[in-house]
């Protein structure tokens, strides 16, 4: 499995330090690991009879996009992942999770995709992005991938499960192309704009730590504003905001660089490439998306059962705006369910619970279809 698999998960928890102390740390987890930054295949291959293992450049919307495709049964749904938790925006992926999701792999074939500006295609890239790098062009590229696995694997619909950036790209997807998908599982559906995403998170803070009697939290709360993330940006405010939300975040994946590094055939360079690749992103498309797309076009109908699953105490992508977009969408079914405890990285730290879910709402609906 190549990809900025590794990089992303690197760059969720080095995203902070200076580019020769991110290289001087991925290489150094690699030592302790006791292996090479590339890695072989073997404790990860499939080897039932009827299971799937491929992994490929393949031609999507004129360039090579990588895509990975796992399973325990081909005669299962086809369960698309699109988007990821590291960063708020484009270039976020699950690909190089492949420990985390293989228990879904006896349910579910499981597909993940580095789409164009991120991970292995940004690399394949050239570690450049273009101008195409557009939400049409990237829901066009989702369409174009959903055909692709239709074909490959001899199935007439498929599971869309979007996280975050993901999110927009798949209710889209849907929008455009709605015969294409059995139903859609909103595991971080973001509907609203990132400074109101962003104000929830602080309000939040500001509740947990009111509660607790906790001053200094209090007053680096006060220091950090709720406005921490508007440009210009200040250091100390920054500073004083991530003690206060270190302390109270929700669970995080334990080792999310080791997962990374560990890794099929992903190389120093690969992850050196995806964390490169988060400014661009940033700078092409994630502050327009995040600021200025309209989260009303997300609707107000999808043709397809919509399951939004997602952790209870996401801010990301915080559950009672997502209940306002869900109660709001017109769906031949919906289900909203939260996962107690939970954050923005519900799907991983809680990746048993989360297939529980899937196979008892979703599962029933891929196969009947």
């Amino acid at each position: 499995m190549e990809s900025s698999m590794a990089s992303v998960a690197i760059w969720r928890a080095l995203r902070h330090l200076p580019l020769w102390m991110f290289v001087g740390a991925v290489m150094a987890a690699s030592t302790a690991l006791g292996q090479s930054a590339e890695s072989t295949s073997g404790p990860y291959a499939v080897t039932a009879p009827n299971g799937v293992d491929e992994e490929a450049l393949v031609e999507i919307g004129g360039i090579k996009q990588w895509v990975t495709i796992r399973g325990a049964d081909r005669a299962n749904p086809i369960l698309l992942i699109v988007g990821g938790t590291q960063v708020d925006g484009p270039r976020a992926i699950l690909s190089p999770y492949v420990r985390t999701f293989q228990p879904w792999e006896k349910d579910f074939t499981v597909v993940q995709w580095d789409p164009r500006g991120a991970g292995k295609t940004f690399v394949a890239a050239g570690k450049t992005i273009g101008p195409d790098l557009t939400i049409d062009r990237l829901v066009q590229d989702g369409i174009e991938l959903s055909q692709f696995l239709r074909d490959r694997l001899g199935k007439k619909k498929i599971v869309l499960l979007g996280i975050n950036f993901g999110s927009t790209l798949s209710v889209k997807m849907i929008m455009a192309q709605p015969t294409l998908f059995s139903a859609y599982v909103a595991a971080g559906q973001i509907a609203n704009p990132r400074a109101e995403r962003e104000r929830f998170g602080y309000q939040r803070l500001m509740r947990l730590a009111t509660t607790a009697n906790d001053e200094a939290s209090l007053a680096d709360l006060k220091l950090a504003g709720a406005d921490v993330w508007r440009e210009p940006r200040n250091p100390a405010r920054i500073a004083a905001f991530q003690r206060v939300f270190v302390k109270y975040r929700p669970p995080v994946p334990a080792n999310p660089m080791q997962e990374a590094i560990s890794a099929p055939h992903w190389t120093m360079d690969d992850l050196i490439a995806a964390q490169a690749a988060a400014a661009q992103n940033e700078r092409v498309l994630g502050r327009a998306w995040g600021e200025n797309f309209d989260y009303g076009s997300l609707g107000p109908r999808l043709r397809v059962p919509v399951f939004v699953i997602q952790g209870e105490e996401a801010t990301s992508s915080p559950a009672p705006m997502a209940k306002v977009w869900l109660d709001g969408l017109k769906a031949p079914r919906k289900v909203f369910v939260t996962i107690p405890g939970a954050g923005n990285h519900a799907i991983e730290t809680h990746a048993v619970e989360f297939l529980a879910l899937l196979d008892r709402y979703v599962r029933p609906v891929a196969v009947a279809k």
